[in-house]
């Protein structure tokens, strides 16, 4: 029997008029974060399972910004978030 884990990688970019669906993506994964072994712990080569929520500007050629990210064993580990509405809208 293989030992190895199974290891699951999502990256995916919506429209800004798909916030919502965006959003809802984000829910139904963040109870899955509950399951995922954190690998190595506590060592210097441990690898935590992660969600992270980005402003993408790479349509419009500008840098990509960090929204949300949600780290296995610690829940959400960023504080100074913008949120959405209050940055505008990507196109400005």
């Amino acid at each position: 029997m293989n030992e190895r884990d199974i290891r699951v990688r999502i990256d995916l970019t919506f429209d800004p008029t798909d916030k919502v669906k965006a959003d809802q993506l984000r829910d139904l994964i963040k109870p899955f974060l509950e399951s995922a072994v954190l690998i190595n712990g506590e060592l210097a080569n441990e690898e935590r399972g992660y969600l992270d929520i980005e402003r993408c500007g790479h349509r419009i050629g500008v840098a990509c910004s960090k929204l949300e990210r949600w780290e296995l064993g610690r829940g959400k580990v960023i504080d100074n978030i913008q949120p959405i509405e209050l940055m505008g809208d990507i196109r400005e």
